[in-house]
């Protein structure tokens, strides 16, 4: 499991906490099962930090040191999605599921989403968008090109929107 959060300086506060709060509790999930489990954090294109957690090869003080992790800047999605490509590759997260937690105020060019798509063909990997809209319901987002959920914190309650993923990932 691979799950992109996004740190950029439009999600602080509440949707900041909502998001490493569901990070936090997918890595829960994933240990429960058994499967690895990579936080990318990402904000601009130059600012992103993967922190890698294997099952049983991690502490409690690696997942709080994930959790301190507050980037600020711009938004591009990009490098997040190039990262969870590169860590199915060279990690070996085959079949992964992405999750990818934003406000959605951010695009990707024609081109990148083709490359993405080729690259679901290849590693068989979905993508699942938390849109953290709560504070801006209805607003345009940008998640429709490639990700083929989509839930919005407008629309469901956090406990809806984690149950979902919860009965998606076993």
């Amino acid at each position: 499991m691979i799950c992109c959060l996004d740190e950029s300086g439009s999600t602080r506060g509440d949707p900041a906490a909502w998001g490493k709060a569901v990070a936090l509790t997918l890595l829960d999930i994933a240990a429960g099962q058994g499967r690895k489990f990579a936080l990318i954090h990402f904000a601009a294109y130059d600012s992103c930090q993967v922190d890698l957690f294997l099952p049983g090869q991690y502490t409690v003080k690696d997942k709080m040191a994930a959790a301190e992790v507050f980037l600020g800047g711009g938004t591009n999605f990009e490098r997040p999605l190039q990262e969870a490509i590169r860590l199915m590759e060279m990690q070996n997260f085959e079949n992964a599921d992405i999750i990818f937690l934003t406000d959605g105020q951010c695009t990707l060019s024609e081109a990148f989403t083709s490359q993405l798509k080729a690259q679901q063909g290849t590693h068989h990997f979905t993508v699942t968008g938390i849109l953290l809209d709560a504070n801006s319901p209805g607003m345009e987002f940008s998640l429709e090109p490639f990700c083929q959920n989509i839930y919005r914190t407008s629309e469901l309650l956090g406990d809806e929107i984690m149950h979902r993923l919860a009965t998606s990932f076993d």
